[in-house]
């Protein structure tokens, strides 16, 4: 556990053997079984931590466990802590983005980079002031008046980014957010994603079935199973310093990719 001038730093997320099983009248059925991780706090840098595997493994209630989002929350077995603390439900300290285009139809751009800043009771010159620049770093200057109808779907991704970055949460929870895009948006999305994440020093908590993603963006890739969903193992990574189209041609790039690929591939991850 690293140690802070006050003593020892609580983990960012910690899991200790957490299962979770959903019921339907008769019927059960196991999400997750006995699940442990830690994710330290790192000081002044938070890890960018991406869940592989395929459809049904897990990822996606791992991810809403962290939330304390219902009916995924709570656990039916086992503690989740987030800085130390149980989860008891949803907290400011998190935020999510999903892979569904969550807009507010009624809102324009900038209403709807300006939502969560209302929530926390923010003046409304400041709100502005703060959305106005997150709106900018995101690529989406002259869109502000725009309503979500009216957005690609990368754009209003970019949305959705900008909304939950504007909060500064200490930990950012992303459930296949570009999945539902052409693969030159999502490039472009991935290669935006870390630019934010390297200025915020939040921790990512990122979904994904694409190894390649994976590959690109995780400091540490958990590979899931299942179902019932589990951990079999933890990777850690180099941080790529060019974009996705340029690191793909990289021989050392193509290795990582291979790794993944035969570990996700293998029964126990070995």
């Amino acid at each position: 556990m690293p140690t802070g001038p006050h003593g020892p730093v609580p983990p960012v997320v910690q899991f200790k053997n957490v299962s979770k099983e959903f019921r339907r009248g008769n019927d059960k059925f196991l999400a997750l079984d006995g699940v442990d991780f830690v994710v330290e706090n790192l000081p002044d840098c938070g890890e960018f931590v991406c869940l592989l595997g395929p459809s049904g493994c897990g990822k996606s209630t791992l991810l809403r466990l962290i939330a304390g989002l219902e009916p995924h929350f709570p656990p039916s077995a086992g503690e989740v802590l987030v800085g130390g603390k149980t989860v008891l439900g949803p907290g400011a300290d998190r935020a999510m983005v999903f892979q569904d285009y969550t807009s507010y139809p009624n809102r324009t751009v900038l209403k709807n980079v300006e939502f969560g800043l209302e929530i926390q009771g923010k003046p409304r010159a400041e709100r502005r002031d703060i959305a106005m620049s997150w709106i900018a770093k995101v690529g989406l200057q002259g869109h502000e008046k725009k309503y979500p109808h009216e957005l690609s779907g990368g754009m209003k991704q970019r949305v959705a980014i900008a909304r939950t970055l504007a909060v500064r949460p200490s930990i950012v929870l992303m459930d296949e957010p570009f999945g539902a895009l052409d693969p030159e948006t999502r490039y472009s999305m991935q290669e935006l994603l870390i630019q934010l994440w390297k200025e915020m020093q939040s921790t990512v908590f990122f979904v994904t079935h694409s190894i390649t993603e994976a590959a690109y963006l995780g400091d540490r890739v958990y590979l899931m199973h299942g179902p019932p969903g589990r951990l079999v193992e933890e990777i850690k990574l180099p941080r790529p310093e060019e974009s996705p189209l340029e690191v793909e041609s990289r021989a050392d790039f193509r290795e990582v990719v291979a790794l993944l690929k035969s570990k996700i591939h293998s029964p126990k991850g070995n």
